[in-house]
């Protein structure tokens, strides 16, 4: 009988042996992500500059914006604008596929 006891204890030391491993929570590990990603937006930039011709015209860069924006007749999420003074005009590209042209003075 004796022998039986042993049996049962050595078979009960080895499960007593593992180790229970826990994992944090999502929801920490969530926190921490827009934490980190609020840090590292950028700000706009607006550029300020002036257009000139050689006809001693100019138009800022508020000007042509407000032009491109009165042409196009929606929501505006990217907008690419090519200015050529010797032409008189500002040619645009509109959320990647949409193209036109305005004049600039």
């Amino acid at each position: 009988m004796a022998r039986a006891k042993k049996e049962t204890t050595a078979a009960a030391a080895p499960a007593a042996e593992k180790k229970v491993v826990r994992k944090a929570p999502a929801a920490e590990k969530k926190t921490t992500k827009t934490t980190t990603a609020a840090r590292t937006r950028r700000k706009k930039v607006v550029p300020n500059f002036v257009i000139q011709s050689s006809a001693d015209q100019s138009v800022t860069y508020d000007t042509v914006i407000e032009k491109v924006k009165a042409a196009f007749d929606g929501e505006i999420t990217s907008v690419d604008i090519y200015v050529k003074a010797e032409e008189g005009k500002a040619y645009y590209v509109i959320n990647g596929d949409v193209t036109g042209a305005v004049d600039l003075f």
